[in-house]
Formats: structure tokens, sequence, C-alpha cells
């Protein structure tokens, strides 16, 4: 059953539309979290959910219930949605301590005492602030502030949180630590949560569901994070999911082959399902860690490379390569490169491509005109 239920969507700013047609629904108990680039809408569609600001077209409803439309000149109070927040830009009361800070709003919903000091104690030691419970805001750290703004709304009755990039300003180890920790707090207290970012990594490891929008203000694809990783929509969600490498190809007579400014390459050895309904001018899609690169042979898998650079990282060898004219991302595992031998600069290589992925490139994709 649905929590949230957002039903064409549009929010306009003066004459910019920032949320276009957009609708959704959020199940109850899950962990849904909205990622996209910088302003496609993401916060945009936060604050309208939590009644901040007014759309302009379309529903939101809250346990079946309207909270905001313009046709029925319905606009429910932000305080009366019961809607748990937590923004970037994190508020904590000065004047309170850490402990009165995350139990005050269950005082105000008059939970019982104990209850509320069990649960505010629980949530402390959850985000690793127990050590610090009679300390003002003015006697902690930015990150420390913001782990009390995410307690004291983990502790809420309310059946629904959304954190705004909660984990943002935090070091890089902490941020990974405090992403786990959400997501089991969220599954041990059982609300709903929606979780706003731009970091898909972060999505990926705390939702059950991601939605990736676009900077048109609309959804590009709705899935698990498995889903999404394996089967990005299109060439977009394939490259806002990490480094990403793109070549040219044509499909001609059943047979691919490289575009290249030094002359077109047939591809032999590359396995890719290619939609009927695709034209002949392709993008071979792929990850600099489904790529292989291995010393050149009479009989190559692959195609013919020349390393350009060779980059150490301790966990992995980073390097780029020259295939056709185009300069290639491979990330391969230290131990692996170790065991093959680590391709010199400037030596030539095979370069297999080992997952890849094919779309239908831009009409106007100047590499296609050579």
């Amino acid at each position: 059953m649905a929590i949230v239920s957002m039903r064409d969507i549009t929010v306009h700013y003066g004459k910019n539309t920032v949320i276009d047609g957009l609708s959704l629904e959020v199940e109850r108990g899950e962990n849904l979290a909205i990622v996209g680039p910088s302003s496609c809408g993401k916060t945009t569609l936060m604050r309208a959910l939590c009644g901040f600001i007014k759309i302009g077209r379309g529903e939101i409803l809250l346990n079946d219930g309207v909270v905001s439309s313009p046709s029925r000149r319905i606009m429910v109070a932000p305080e009366k949605r019961n809607i748990g927040v937590v923004f970037q830009d994190y508020a904590v009361w000065p004047h309170f301590t850490v402990f009165e800070n995350i139990v005050y709003p269950m005082r105000k919903r008059k939970v019982p005492k104990e209850e509320a000091k069990e649960r505010a104690l629980a949530a402390m030691a959850q985000v690793k602030m127990q050590d610090f419970a009679d300390r003002l805001p003015s006697q902690l750290s930015g990150g420390q502030q913001q782990r009390v703004a995410l307690a004291r709304a983990l502790v809420s009755s309310s059946e629904l949180i959304v954190l705004d990039e909660p984990i943002t300003n935090l070091d890089a180890k902490l941020r990974e630590e405090m992403a786990y920790e959400i997501r089991n707090l969220q599954k041990t207290i059982g609300v709903t949560v929606i979780y706003i970012t731009h970091d898909q990594e972060t999505a990926m490891t705390i939702s059950d569901r991601m939605v990736i929008m676009d900077k048109k203000g609309t959804i590009r694809q709705l899935g698990t994070p498995e889903e999404i990783w394996n089967r990005p929509k299109d060439r977009d969600v394939y490259a806002f999911l990490g480094v990403s490498n793109f070549l040219p190809l044509l499909h001609e007579n059943g047979s691919l082959h490289l575009v290249s400014p030094s002359g077109n390459r047939k591809l032999d050895s590359l396995a890719a399902d290619i939609p009927e309904d695709f034209g002949s001018r392709l993008l071979l899609a792929s990850r600099p860690t489904d790529i292989r690169v291995s010393p050149l042979s009479d009989d190559p898998a692959g195609v013919e490379g020349v390393v350009e650079r060779v980059t150490y990282l301790g966990h992995q060898f980073d390097y780029f390569v020259n295939v056709g004219g185009y300069t290639v991302r491979v990330q391969e595992d230290s131990l692996e490169a170790f065991g093959r031998g680590v391709p010199a600069e400037g030596s030539p290589c095979a370069v297999e491509f080992l997952q890849p992925a094919v779309y239908e490139a831009d009409p106007l994709d100047p590499r296609f005109d050579l």
C-alpha cells in the first residue's frame, strides 16, 4: 500500500519548469532514494511533498488523503503532514542539549516519558552520540550536529521521514558507516524513508528502490539498485551511475564496426544484444571495471589498443588506453594486474569488453561524420 502518491506533479519557479508531470508512489515501509544531478528538482520535489512550496498542477496524497491539490484548492500545512525531515543544512536547537534536542519532538507528541527517553538513548547510540548527551550544539562539530538532527527525525513516531543529503557533510569513512546505520535503523523502526541525494553509491547502499531524475524534472528510471545498475534504461542513466566509456559503432549487415578516425574496425568478438528497432548508429557503453587489457597476441581477443597511461591506486590500476583514436578508461584489480603483468605505457594491447551495453547514438554525434 502506498503511503505517498504523487500524481502528475508540476512545479514552476517563475517561467522555469522544475518538476514536469511527475508521478510516483512510495510504498509503506520502503526506503526510496531519489537521486539525480544537481538542479534536477530532487529537493524541490521533497519541499513540495512536505508542504513547504505549492505545486502548480497535480495532486499529492499521504495515506490516501489529499494534502496538495491546486485544482481542489487544498494545501495542508507542513506541520499537519506528520513528516520528519532532516535537511543538509541541519538545524538543531542551540539552547537544548543533545538529549533534549532528540527527545523534544516526542514530548510535543506526548510520548510517555520513559518511552521517549529509551528511544532517544537508542537513537544516540545508533548515530554514535551517546557520549555527548549533555553537550550543547555549540560544543559539537558540524558532523556531530548533523547526526543529532538525524537522530531527532529517526526517533519520531512519524510514518514518513524525508532525508535531504543528511550525511553529505560528513567525512568519507563516517559517511559510509552512517549510510548503513540509516538503513538498519529504518528497517528496525519500520518507518518509510525518502532519501534525497546526488550520490548514486549512497543511494544504492541505502535504498530498496531508486528513482533516477534528469535535469528536465522527470523520472528517467525507477527500480531496485540491482535493476538500475544491471539494466540502465538509456545512455544518460548509464553515464550517471559512474565513470563510463562510450564508443561509436556502426551496425551493418549483422556486423559491428568501431567508427574510427583511422578507419573503421570490425568487432568480431563483441557479444552484445541489439534491439531490432535500433538504427545503424550505436554507442558501445562499458564501465572501466568491465574491460580487460591483455598483451597483444597473434589472435587477440577484442580490439587492438595502445596503453597511454598507467596509474597505481593501491587496490587497483587505472589505465588510459587509446582505441581507434578514442581514450578508453580501464580499471583492474591490483592482484589480477600483478598476476597477468602490468602493461607498460606505450605498449600495444588487446582490449576486451566483457559486459558491454549498446544504446542508440545521438543523431548529432559528430564522431559518425568522419
